[in-house]
């Protein structure tokens, strides 16, 4: 059933402010219940696939064959409702080969379910950082590792520049970009998305998403632009080049921060250091080298230096041949900012338990969270629980 009239309030009740935002929306298909119930034969635990603090995930087969993740938002979280409303206002209106699809929701009484195509390889965190790819069995060789960047940069492209008004991720990260069975990325988790409106050269908001990720001038003002979502990919990328988390404090200092570490090594025109060794040597130095400054040329401290996302991409691609002409300036590391505080109360969020998928437990919540870089990875949808605790200032999470 497709269409923008819902019976979901309280019997005898007004509609919520849920209800009338939701019935608003037209693009989506809507589920019954008893649908989503079948898929997942009553919420088998069997098909669970995630759990966390706005709720439960399965893995379910709609009535047309499809295999879908549904997830489904726990009735206590008010913050999840947000999100919520959120993802679907965002995804539901756009289509890109690199963005999660939203099948559609269910909105029956009090019951808050959102339905996605299923992606059988999970998330890059859970299968390429920390070691993951080599218990997962999937491999990562640099061709594969050169299509996700590439893939994942031309999503972010779309949402910055082809869509209107523009859309703001807010939250690019490893574990919310996910992998479909040819292993093509797919960007998720669209709940702390924000919408650019035209003429406009910055959104002022609370600070949310994952610190290591998270552009400086965000973190400290709260004033997000889309050179704030540049500067993630531009840690993405090299997580992704190097298989490294983009922090981990088991390693010895100097080299327990990803882009600390990049930069040091660029300084000293030894990059290719930094490529994963998994590879066993099998990868085009030249290439790693060049995705690696793009990453960093990514992530500089002044936004304004930070490409856009159509040129990344054209960079990547090698239609723009002129890194090496481009003057690269000091990116913006976490130990410039970690004894500044962040603007705005930041208020505690859920803690993580037993995450299969951080995308489809929509995790994120409107904070800035911290990841340890450690994770437990024997399973394809378990990364384990790691330390989220939501802080007001920097210094005390890092």
């Amino acid at each position: 059933m497709w269409g923008s009239c819902f019976s979901c309030h309280k019997s005898g009740g007004e509609p919520s402010q849920v209800d009338r935002e939701i019935s608003a929306i037209i693009k989506v298909k809507i589920y019954k219940y008893k649908e989503i119930r079948q898929a997942t034969n009553d919420f088998d635990a069997l098909n669970k696939i995630g759990e966390g603090g706005f709720g439960s995930v399965y893995k379910g087969r709609l009535k047309d064959g499809n295999i879908a993740a549904i997830k489904v938002l726990s009735a206590e979280s008010r913050q999840g409702v947000k999100e919520f409303l959120t993802e679907i206002n965002v995804i539901s209106e756009i289509q890109h080969e690199n963005l999660v699809k939203l099948y559609g929701c269910c909105v029956e009484r009090d019951h808050r379910i959102l339905v996605y195509n299923y992606l059988e390889n999970s998330s890059l965190d859970m299968t390429l950082l920390a070691g993951g790819y080599i218990k997962s069995g999937i491999q990562f060789d640099w061709s594969t590792r050169s299509r996700i960047c590439v893939g994942v940069a031309k999503g972010l492209a779309f949402l910055h520049e082809e869509v209107r008004p523009h859309i703001i991720h807010r939250d690019i990260k490893a574990s919310n970009i996910l992998l479909d069975r040819d292993l093509s990325p797919k960007i998720a988790d669209f709940g702390l998305a924000k919408l650019m409106p035209p003429n406009m050269t910055h959104v002022s908001t609370r600070v949310a998403g994952t610190i290591g990720y998270l552009a400086p001038e965000y973190a400290v003002r709260g004033q997000v632009t889309r050179k704030a979502d540049v500067y993630s990919f531009g840690v993405l990328l090299m997580e992704i080049v190097s298989a490294r988390s983009n922090k981990n404090t088991r390693l010895p200092q100097g080299y327990q921060y990803l882009l600390e570490r990049a930069w040091d090594l660029y300084e000293r025109n030894e990059l290719v250091d930094l490529v994963d060794t998994g590879l066993n040597g099998v990868f085009d130095g030249d290439e790693a080298c060049r995705y690696l400054k793009i990453g960093l040329l990514c992530t500089q401290d002044n936004p304004k230096l930070r490409p856009s996302m159509s040129t990344v991409v054209k960079l990547l691609t090698g239609e723009k041949k002129d890194i090496e002409s481009r003057n690269i300036t000091r990116p913006g590391l976490i130990s410039d900012f970690m004894d500044l505080k962040v603007k705005g109360p930041v208020e505690k969020k859920p803690e993580e338990v037993n995450r299969r998928s951080n995308y489809y437990t929509n995790l994120s919540s409107d904070n800035a969270s911290s990841s340890t870089g450690t994770r437990d990875n024997s399973n394809a949808y378990s990364s384990g629980a790691s330390s989220s605790t939501a802080v007001s200032t920097l210094s005390s999470t890092i």
